[in-house]
């Protein structure tokens, strides 16, 4: 036979257990169906009761009723017969039958938690009718906890449990110096008062934070993030008890949150690797025995992924004790009050720039924002010199044209990145002392002498 009317593949048949394959020369004039009962009785192929499916090796489906030469097989190619599976044809549904197939799980929980902060609401007010605010939200923040230890897979309940019982010791603390104080200004104009309330409310957070994530009912973003809030809640609770001639009420604890938040943003990263249990591979020094570097981690995946969760939750934690920090320190209107805003804001938005993480970038970028607004307010409230205004024009200038310049930052020369993180640095170095000086340290400094 001429090799011009013959076509050489290998063919192979796909049933089941059995793998079989031969080298066949096939007439290009014939068909699939045609040639394909002699080809598997040559092979000895097992006999099925499906039709055949003849595919390319790549699973592109032949037609068997045109000749081989019009199919794009050719010399050497692969032939792959297999029994032919039906697939089911679609069903068509009308429009309440798509409704009904849709996964309603996730929209069905939302409502099963909604309805059960409503509830959590309801009980606080009928609680309030007969006993004061701090027990209300006691015994709402008890249903919560209540409902979430039948319940576990619900992180808001956990999250509105510890806010209630941190709003309930605060409140607590503000009733009982009504009762018993004799001074007769208004709470909010209490430093001590301010000062312990702040204090109970930092250490019930932490202790419900605790007790909920020992037990497996908060995750580690959440949990770390409460640990963030709590740690700077502490620290502007201190800036309570300075003594009254060295800062203002408020604006001393908003310094000395940032003076505390700021360098806990560039320790986040490392917290977040030790605690996850993430350890730098060692390498020998000269001389040192090589076993050192065969340690590795079996499970350095997940503790990669939940360094990253821990990441994240000091980030958000930081953004949402940073944020109205900024706003108090803005609106107390001095020189000094602006250029701190100014710092945090040169500051953390540059590091922002640096993140990939979406929620770990727009937690940072959220404090250099409000940072913004803050130089922009002490330049409105109360503007002691013309350059200050022009200052918050500028700001403002750069936070309008952001779309025009923003796409930009990503195609900088290396060199200009490595001025950039020198001008943040600077910002760092300028936040610091003005932080300090709001919260009256360098004040008390000089009263020592």
């Amino acid at each position: 036979m001429s090799l011009d009317h013959v076509l050489r593949l290998t063919v192979r048949f796909n049933v089941g257990a059995y793998l079989g394959e031969a080298d066949l020369a096939l007439p290009k004039s014939s068909s699939l169906a045609e040639m394909i009962p002699e080809i598997v009785e040559l092979c000895g192929a097992p006999r099925i009761s499906r039709p055949w499916q003849a595919t390319t090796a790549a699973g592109s489906p032949l037609d068997p009723a045109v000749p081989v030469h019009q199919t794009p097989l050719d010399h050497g190619s692969v032939l792959v017969l297999t029994p032919r599976h039906e697939v089911p044809a679609p069903v068509i549904k009308d429009a309440a039958e798509s409704l009904v197939a849709d996964d309603e799980a996730p929209l069905a929980h939302g409502m099963s938690v909604a309805a059960a902060l409503v509830g959590c609401i309801g009980l606080m007010s009928l609680v309030s009718i007969w006993q004061p605010t701090s027990q209300a939200l006691a015994a709402g923040s008890v249903a919560a906890l209540t409902v979430l230890v039948w319940h576990r897979k619900s992180g808001l309940l956990a999250n509105t449990a510890i806010v209630l019982a941190t709003a309930a010791a605060a409140i607590a603390v503000v009733e009982a110096s009504t009762i018993s104080a004799s001074d007769t200004n208004p709470w909010w104009e209490q430093s001590l008062t301010l000062g312990w309330a702040g204090l109970a409310a930092s250490g019930m957070m932490a202790a419900v934070t605790a007790g909920v994530a020992l037990v497996g009912l908060l995750g580690a973003r959440s949990t770390t993030a409460m640990g963030a809030i709590v740690v700077l809640s502490t620290v502007a609770s201190a800036g309570a008890f300075l003594p009254a001639h060295a800062a203002e009420l408020g604006v001393a604890s908003a310094a000395l949150m940032v003076a505390v938040g700021i360098p806990l943003i560039g320790m986040t990263p490392a917290l977040a690797a030790r605690c996850a249990g993430l350890k730098v591979p060692r390498l020998p020094t000269a001389g040192q025995d090589l076993s050192v570097a065969d340690h590795i981690q079996d499970d350095v995946g997940d503790r990669a992924r939940r360094a990253l969760l821990v990441h994240e939750g000091l980030a958000i934690g930081t953004a949402l004790a940073l944020i109205p920090a900024m706003v108090i320190i803005g609106v107390e209107g001095s020189g000094f009050a602006q250029a701190l805003c100014l710092s945090v804001a040169g500051a953390v938005s540059l590091h922002a720039a640096r993140h990939r993480r979406l929620v770990i970038a727009w937690s940072l970028l959220s404090v250099g924002l409000a940072a913004s607004v803050g130089a922009v307010l002490a330049a409105v409230l109360s503007p002691s010199h013309p350059s200050q205004v022009l200052l918050a024009v500028m700001v403002m200038a750069a936070a309008v044209s952001a779309p025009l310049w923003t796409p930009r930052v990503p195609e900088l020369e290396p060199t200009t990145i490595v001025w950039w993180e020198r001008a943040e640095s600077l910002a760092i170095a300028a936040a610091l002392p003005l932080a300090a000086h709001l919260a009256g340290a360098f004040l008390l400094i000089r009263s020592l002498g």
